[in-house]
């Protein structure tokens, strides 16, 4: 029987869209404007949002560089610009702006009244079993939509095993992860795996080689033991095992380097004063090139140690006076909820990863499909970007590199820093800006930033000094 588009029940298509490319403009920037977007969003969109105001989550994705917010009304170059906008505004406003959009040749998604006119809805959607599940009225009854979603993930979804090192610190980690899988109705159950670098805690890191805090895992992966397994970013090598693959990330937490000395700061220096503070011949402990390096540039009478072993460990071993200072993530400490009084921000440019955590699963399995749904865009792009430059060296943490990208509204700033260890070798030091809508283009950066330093003494005196990968 032939039905027209008024018919009380037409017929809905659900089309599946690949829109990590593409940008989505959304008209609006209420409660209905969130919920679309965290969609998009989590669908790897790029968003441009065009509202006078914003809820305060929004207007903290858009500081936070997820989205971009243009805060005005929409006009006709809008939608000209654009093959999809999504309308989230009062139904009278939104017939005018649907016009408009029509006569741009941009299709639109009506929120208000039901979505009734409009072009397309956004269907309540999960990743399992390999698939992409979508369940949709139409835009007619969203929160109809939302309960029938949550009620096929879980007879579809069983408990995913989630592979973590044992420390307290990969624990709490691994446990962040939990609670951003709980909110999307998934289930994880954590297992816990001896890496190498836990089983010597005393021995250099460069005698492991980069991942010593990984491989175990992903060997533990790769013989499907588990689903995902979790990581500090900063560990894993640029280059991950055939059929193991970056996931996604959590939202990044500081970056920085913090020093703690045996005492309480006097006069709360910052920076690098608090290195210069310390005596002469003073014993810093840290077990990494690149910490190593960036010390010795401003002091090269100290002796850098190596200092292994979980966070409080470390602790207990400055406290037991056996270093004079020694040398942590910011992030670790605030993960563990440790406010040391001694603790002094180091100015540091810090190493790829460093403050993110990753999510890495079995290539094209499931648990990556379900993941990525997960992921927070602006630290995927900065990740990216840094650990394709990291990429260009085969370098890890035996290396003394360090390199930052930071995203901010669609821009991006990405700086490093390589040390030679040959001495009278100035450090190679420069950075790149450019505009950044995709990974693709944070990687394209980082290439630029590799082309502009390969030429550097330092880096070319790394090169020809490494072994091959």
């Amino acid at each position: 029987m032939n039905r027209g588009i008024d018919a009380p029940n037409p017929y809905r298509l659900l089309v599946s869209l690949n829109l990590e490319e593409h940008e989505i403009l959304v008209v609006g920037g209420g409660g209905v404007a969130e919920r679309k977007i965290a969609t998009l969003l989590g669908c790897r969109s790029r968003v441009r949002m065009v509202s006078p105001d914003a809820t305060d989550n929004l207007a903290e994705l858009a500081r936070d560089g997820a989205l971009i917010w243009e805060r005005r009304i929409a006009l006709g170059e809008d939608f000209a610009s654009h093959v999809f906008a999504v309308l989230a505004v009062p139904r009278r406003a939104a017939d005018a702006l649907a016009s408009l959009a029509r006569a741009n040749n941009c299709a639109v998604d009506i929120c208000a009244d039901a979505g009734a006119g409009g072009d397309f809805a956004l269907c309540a959607q999960f990743a399992a079993e390999g698939l992409f599940v979508g369940v949709s009225g139409g835009g007619r009854n969203p929160a109809a939509a939302a309960a029938a979603k949550r009620r096929l993930m879980k007879s579809m979804r069983e408990t995913m095993t989630l592979l973590t090192r044992g420390s307290r610190l990969a624990l709490c980690q691994a446990g962040m992860w939990v609670e951003v899988l709980a909110r999307a109705g998934m289930n994880a159950a954590v297992k816990t795996v001896t890496s190498h670098g836990d089983r010597d805690r005393r021995g250099d890191l460069s005698a492991f080689g980069f991942g010593a805090f990984v491989k175990a895992l992903e060997d533990e992966l790769l013989s499907g033991k588990g689903d995902f397994a979790v990581h500090s970013a900063k560990d894993m090598p640029a280059i991950l095992p055939a059929g193991c693959a970056l996931a996604a990330v959590l939202r990044r937490s500081s970056r920085r380097d913090v020093m703690l000395t045996g005492s309480a700061l006097r006069g709360a220096p910052s920076g690098e004063e608090v290195i210069l503070s310390l005596p002469q011949g003073a014993r810093v402990g840290t077990s990494s090139a690149r910490r190593r390096a960036q010390v010795s540039s401003l002091r090269p009478d100290v002796a850098c140690l190596p200092c292994r072993g979980n966070i409080e460990t470390r602790i207990s071993r400055l406290a037991d006076g056996e270093f004079d200072a020694i040398i942590l993530a910011e992030a670790g400490l605030e993960r563990l909820g440790l406010n040391a009084e001694n603790a002094c921000p180091l100015s540091f440019l810090t190493s790829a990863g460093q403050g993110a955590i990753a999510a890495e699963a079995v290539a094209g399995s499931e648990a990556e499909s379900a993941l990525k749904l997960l992921n927070h865009v602006p630290t995927w792009y900065e990740v990216a970007a840094e650990r394709a430059f990291l990429s260009r060296l085969s370098a890890g943490c035996s290396y003394p590199v360090a390199v930052n990208a930071v995203y901010d509204c669609g821009e991006m700033n990405i700086s490093a820093e390589i040390y030679s260890a040959q001495a009278g070798i100035a450090p190679a030091v420069s950075s790149v800006r450019g505009s950044v809508r995709s990974a693709g283009d944070a990687i394209a950066l980082s290439t630029a930033l590799w082309d502009e330093m390969s030429g550097f003494p330092a880096v070319r005196l790394l090169n020809e000094g490494r072994a091959p990968s």
